[in-house]
């Protein structure tokens, strides 16, 4: 339970007291008029309950970045009406930097709000799930050049949920002498709340980011709470809709019953509370945690009996379990005997849920109960007694008893069956080709028409005279080559440098289209509406849609795609390198592509886009993390084995999380300095007990945990652009970057060998291959090609390098080594095609399902979500949802998500990509999908078909027809909503 002192908030809140001394910040309501959100702040003077930010310990993240509070401080107020949730803020920022939109913003100055407008509601999960909101709010940078790349608008935008459109959300702001002013409105309605009322708790948490560099990247931010800064829903401030005071009311929120009991068998002990009845529209909740006594986990019994009031609550009341279930053991678990609640015999309330009584989704150990009609306005009696049978000898432990009030749940919606009628037909394309038509025009200007749609494509070159060309001129010499591919048009812009200095170019590709767009999507993602920028080499893309054709943009060689930002706005996609610097004397060729597609769909794009960038290689190994050290070394030999076995994993992975380096995980030189005892010991294990897996070990080559190495390797620190060494949020992880030339890539590379060599692992995993953190240097050496560009003046502002560039040749080098020797497989996709090339797999962290467009253009491979995967049935979900990106998956947890069987995983790998679509992924070994239709490759192979149902069990009875087409053999699958398939294909 989150608590804070009475001084931190006497100053600026006025706060109410709740249980445990927490305190209760009150929002106001705003009386007539309402807020004009046009930015200016007059109005909010006499608003009570102003957030204060302008603190050290406020510095929350990135807090050795913070200098003062002319550097970065806020007023912040938030009040309420009946139709809107209104957020004011007056900024003190001595360099506003702002030049991302949509779901960019976060990287430049913003303000986010984190609301909780549900906190009673699965009160014990810590994630941002239903009822709560990230919401974010740029000031843009007050800059009118009429570039619409370069300005940026206010605006408002919504990380969490992924993809919600804030219609009817307003966003002003002003700029300042210090700083900047914003305001913002938020219906309601949009938050999912429809009645808001005084007493209504609404926990919050507001937050002022800034950056004050020239990289777009966030650098340190001040939040209210002073607690260390992270997304879940504990840290929230608590907070309750107030009148126009600001007085924070009194929640009706239940009351506490008792804290922690223990009882003997038989024995029952009877606890009085004060209670009001539920408000309209909520349901009162009787929570506790129980289980029986034990040193370890020991199978269950019906034991708990609970009587509130005179009536003895049965099983009908349940809400957070089912009446019985199978467990991970095979057996059905009985949950409730009549008025008998199932106790776990365990050491605690959470080790049942990864033994091999677990039941998936199931929290053994909690027991949610409705009592609307039993509850009492006033005193309150609830018995509670051990009423096992009488050969159990127990001890029953029950603790953090309360009543809550939660919104009456909706009937669950029961998941869609298999379809009727005709289905899709789901094949390859024999011979990708598109029809289209290209045509040269003057001033660097391109005519394209595809399915009857008629696009233009102008292009433009900076100068540093302050002009945008579309040729030739004083400072350089363009020439421009035109390739037409069957289904693609590839560019090559060259420039030669005429002048004696470095020479920034900026390059915008732009496109403008005779039919309205529909639809853009930046980097793979969709935002709500037709504008928003990007900057995300691993997709680096721009597409868009009409109601016709579609058109895709995307840079191909090295310093365009590190450099890339993709843009949509009034109507245009956009295409652009801000970042480019050309040495005197010098040639460059900037490469891109153009990829026009007949119907409106992204993934005829994508697919499109992967055959020009040859990523359809084989992906060989079903990966998965299984640490070594002491905590899997207590397995047993069996439970180890399973492990493997059953997540069908032939490539498994130790971390260096034990032993450690000072307290530290062995980051960098610090992984030199530990014993290898424990990794030797879990390779020979894996050897000997999953032959039929290969072990590799982690490896990082930029953060370094070693306490002397920003003297050991002066020359390899990554700098930031005030000139401070850069770490990975905590200064015991700097960060450097290894080359061919510095002592630093020659030290570090020993890693490497250690694992191969000494501990004598298969291969290695390669942890943020590309960079980390940081992706600029702004220090030496030069990478010959990048640099800050003032976008009114042109003119270099300052020259910095990229890491990713900086330390390309020592990685490639590298990863031809381990790749010579066994296994590798790496975490991030290629930000160059220098590295795309060597085609290895790497996987997408999935912490948002909606990452895996990360993976869509290189290796399609989702890695599990460590957040809010709790066993084996939850992994499965992710693995079903990211076949709704064309992505396969790879396993992450190994304490969290211990497998019970085999799933769909086992017929996943190899797997040889062709298509990726929307809910399945056509390869040459097998077809994985989600959903229904006529699956085949075109061709009379035969089919041997797996269907896993919604727990991610296989259906061995499931029929599935196959059908003859022209020659062609076809799956007719037909599965329901959370089902999956593989198809793998036969020879005739």
């Amino acid at each position: 339970m989150r608590r804070y002192t009475a001084v931190m908030l006497a100053a600026c809140v006025v706060c109410t007291r709740m249980v445990a001394d927490e305190p209760v910040i009150g929002i106001p309501m705003k009386p007539d008029p309402p807020p004009a959100v046009d930015g200016q702040l007059e109005e909010w003077a006499n608003v009570p309950g102003v957030l204060l930010l302008n603190r050290a310990e406020q510095a929350t993240w990135g807090g050795g970045a913070w200098k003062s509070t002319s550097d970065l401080s806020a007023k912040v107020w938030i009040a309420w009406r009946q139709d809107m949730l209104y957020l004011a803020a007056d900024v003190t920022d001595n360099n506003i930097r702002q030049t991302q939109r949509g779901s960019g913003i976060w990287k430049g100055d913003c303000i986010q709000l984190y609301l909780d407008v549900a906190p009673d509601e699965e009160a014990a999960r810590t994630h941002l799930g239903k009822g709560q909101f990230q919401l974010a709010f740029s000031p843009g940078n007050f800059q009118k050049t009429g570039d619409s790349l370069a300005d940026c608008p206010p605006e408002a935008y919504c990380f969490k949920p992924v993809s919600l459109a804030l219609k009817g959300a307003v966003v002003a702001a002003q700029q300042t002498d210090r700083g900047y002013t914003l305001e913002a409105a938020i219906p309601w309605a949009l938050l999912g709340v429809k009645l808001p009322a005084v007493g209504m708790p609404v926990n919050f948490e507001v937050a002022v980011f800034d950056t004050d560099g020239t990289e777009a990247r966030s650098e340190k931010l001040l939040s209210f709470s002073t607690k260390k800064w992270a997304m879940n829903r504990q840290r929230l401030n608590v907070a309750v809709l107030a009148g126009a005071d600001g007085k924070a009311p009194a929640i009706v929120r239940g009351a506490p019953v008792f804290d922690k009991v223990e009882l003997k068998p038989k024995e029952k002990q009877t606890f009085k509370f004060a209670s009001t009845k539920p408000p309209a529209g909520k349901e009162a909740v009787l929570a506790l945690k129980a289980r029986m006594n034990t040193p370890k986990v020991a199978g269950y019994t019906q034991a708990l009996k609970l009587t509130l009031n005179g009536t003895t609550l049965d099983g009908k009341r349940l809400m957070n379990k089912p009446l019985e279930m199978k467990g991970r053991d095979g057996r059905i678990h009985r949950l409730v005997a009549v008025d008998r609640f199932t106790a776990y015999y365990a050491p605690d309330f959470i080790s049942t849920d990864t033994s091999q009584y677990a039941i998936a989704g199931v929290k053994t150990g909690e027991f949610e109960l409705r009592v609307t009609d039993l509850l009492r306005e006033g005193e309150n009696h609830l018995v509670i007694e051990n009423a096992c049978q009488p050969s159990v000898t127990r001890s029953l432990i029950a603790a953090n008893c309360r009543v809550s009030f939660a919104a009456t749940p909706p009937p669950p919606k029961p998941k869609a069956g298999p379809p009727q009628g005709p289905l899709t037909v789901c094949a390859p394309v024999k011979t990708p080709k598109t029809a289209y038509r290209v045509k040269e025009l003057p001033g660097a200007k391109l005519a394209v028409e595809v399915a009857g749609e008629k696009l233009g494509i102008e292009s433009r070159f900076s100068t540093p005279a302050g002009k945008w060309e579309r040729g030739s001129n004083a400072f350089f010499e363009h020439s421009r080559k035109v390739e037409r591919k069957a289904e693609a048009i590839v560019i090559r812009d060259t420039f030669k440098n005429l002048t004696n200095d470095n020479l920034p170019i900026m390059q915008r590709h732009e496109v403008t289209l005779s039919l309205p767009l529909k639809k853009i999507w930046l980097a793979g993602l969709s935002p709500a509406g037709l504008i928003g920028t990007s900057s995300a080499p691993e997709n680096p893309t721009t597409f868009g849609v009409t109601e016709k054709a579609g058109l895709g943009l995307l840079p191909l060689n090295d310093e365009f795609q590190v450099h890339v930002s993709n843009y949509a706005a009034d109507g245009v996609l956009g295409l652009a390198d801000n970042q480019f610097v050309l040495q005197p004397g010098k040639s460059y060729t900037a490469e891109w592509a153009i990829v026009p597609v007949a119907r409106p769909d992204n993934f005829d794009f994508i697919n499109a886009a992967r055959r020009l960038l040859d990523a359809n290689f084989t992906i060989p190994y079903c990966f998965a993390f299984l640490r070594g050290g002491p905590l899997t070394e207590k397995w047993p030999d069996e439970q180890f084995a399973n492990f493997i076995k059953l997540k069908s994993a032939n490539l498994v992975c130790d971390s260096i999380m034990y032993p450690t380096y000072k307290g530290h995980y062995t980051h960098g030189m610090s992984f030199q300095y530990v014993s290898h005892d424990s990794y030797k010991r879990y390779v020979e294990r894996v050897r000997r007990l999953a032959p039929q897996a290969k072990s590799c070990v982690y490896f990082h080559c930029f953060i370094n945990a070693e306490e002397d190495a920003a003297k050991k390797f002066p020359e390899a620190r990554v700098l930031r652009s005030d000139g401070s060494h850069a770490d990975y949020g905590q200064p015991f992880y700097g960060i450097f970057f290894p080359t061919e030339s510095n002592a630093y890539g020659r030290a570090i590379r020993r890693n490497v060998d250690i694992i191969l060599n000494d501990i004598k692992a298969d291969g290695v995993y390669w942890d943020e291959l590309e960079y980390s953190a940081y992706a600029y240097h702004f220090g030496e050496p030069w990478d010959g090609c990048s640099a800050d560009i003032d976008a009114k003046t042109m003119k270099i502002r300052r020259l910095k390098s990229s890491v990713t560039l900086l330390s390309q040749l020592w990685r490639v080098a590298l990863i031809k080594e381990i790749m010579a020797r066994g296994p590798f497989i790496a975490n991030g996709q290629p930000h160059t095609r220098t590295v795309a090339q060597l085609k290895f797999p790497r996987f997408c962290e999935t912490g948002s399902i909606s990452n895996c467009t990360r993976a869509q253009l290189h290796s399609p491979i989702a890695l599990g979500d460590h957040l809010t995967e709790r066993s084996e049935e939850d992994a499965y979900r992710n693995m079903v949802a990211a076949l709704d990106y064309g992505c396969v998956s790879h396993w992450y947890g190994d304490q969290t998500v211990i497998p019970a069987y085999e799933t769909i995983t086992k017929f996943m790998y190899p797997i040889t990509p062709v298509e990726l679509h929307e809910g399945y992924l056509i390869a040459k070994e097998r077809i994985l999908t989600n959903r229904s239709g006529l699956f085949g490759w075109g061709d009379a192979s035969k089919h041997e078909v797996h269907v896993y149902d919604d727990t991610g069990r296989e259906v061995p009875s499931f029929k599935v027809p196959t059908v003859e087409r022209d020659g062609a053999t076809f799956t007719e699958l037909r599965i329901g909503e959370g089902w999956s398939a593989a198809i793998v294909r036969k020879q005739p």
